[in-house]
């Protein structure tokens, strides 16, 4: 499975944030006052449990929302039920951005639309996919993600913004990984 993998070098200054409007605070209002943010946006991509729930429990179902069932380390039940019309699996290990991901990524872009989201179920770890949502998605999408110890992060994406994501991907190394079984695909 070929994948990037993050250097340590970058972890730090990627957990603080990217281009968009940093909202630090109690989760409640964060999501709230990012559910507002977004709304100028022509689709929303969201990526973590706990802002794809959040959002989902405002009554505000992303176009795309991105997990892999775990908050701060912690499993969570299940909750997404029937409020997406795709649901796309994968496998990305941790610190890493599979191409397989992204596929999935691209897939739930071109399928998703109003009234008709796309999940994507991520066996591994979702955080890195933001990047990558930031690199892919078309202009006038958001990308909102949480960060660690803060809140969440709404990133309005255009050329810019896509440019840097992408230029970030390139301080990435290409790796290849054991494939994993059962990975993949659509359901």
């Amino acid at each position: 499975m070929r994948c990037l993998r993050m250097p340590e070098a970058l972890r730090s200054s990627l957990g603080r944030g990217f281009l968009g409007v940093r909202i630090c605070g109690e989760e409640s209002s964060v999501t709230a006052t990012a559910a507002e943010l977004s709304g100028d946006c022509v689709a929303v991509v969201a990526v973590g449990d706990y802002v794809c729930r959040s959002f989902v429990e405002l009554g505000l179902v992303p176009s795309i929302c991105v997990v892999d069932g775990v908050t701060r380390r912690t499993l969570l039940q299940p909750w997404v039920g029937d409020r997406f019309s795709y649901i796309y699996e994968c496998t990305n290990p941790r610190s890493h951005i599979c191409l397989e991901a992204v596929e999935r990524l691209r897939e739930a872009v071109r399928t998703s639309a109003p009234g008709r989201g796309a999940l994507v179920l991520v066996k591994g770890e979702e955080d890195l996919l933001a990047l990558a949502a930031l690199a892919e998605v078309p202009d006038g999408w958001c990308v909102v993600y949480g960060i660690p110890g803060c809140g969440v992060e709404v990133v309005p994406v255009d050329s810019y913004v896509r440019y840097v994501a992408r230029r970030i991907l390139e301080l990435f190394e290409e790796v290849e990984l054991a494939e994993a079984p059962g990975s993949g695909g659509a359901r």
